[in-house]
């Protein structure tokens, strides 16, 4: 499954908040805190399961002044340690997804 054609949304065992700019996420199975900087936040919100990973990538592009490979990088490698930690889910099209909660 190709991770930029993907919709994802975050995990229903996850509370978050914002932080001044950074996001603070609690897995509440593990009892684990992460935290995400000022991109990692624009990524996290902008998983609501109806946009594929590839426009929220332009979105970060359009956002931020960030080299397009560097950024689609760097937000696979985010993605990745997300789906490790069970912190997001992973649909192959946006109706899976819409179940997930939204943003508190």
């Amino acid at each position: 499954m190709n991770r930029l054609e993907s919709f994802f949304t975050k995990s229903e065992k996850i509370a978050w908040r914002v932080v001044e700019e950074d996001s603070v996420l609690l897995n509440l199975d593990t009892g684990y805190y992460y935290t995400l900087n000022e991109v990692g936040r624009f990524l996290w919100e902008s998983l609501d399961g109806k946009k594929e990973l590839s426009a929220i990538h332009k979105e970060i592009l359009d956002h931020y002044d960030v080299d397009p490979e560097t950024a689609k990088s760097d937000i696979l490698e985010l993605i990745d340690n997300l789906l490790k930690e069970g912190l997001v889910e992973i649909h192959e099209s946006p109706e899976e997804g819409l179940s997930s909660p939204a943003a508190p």
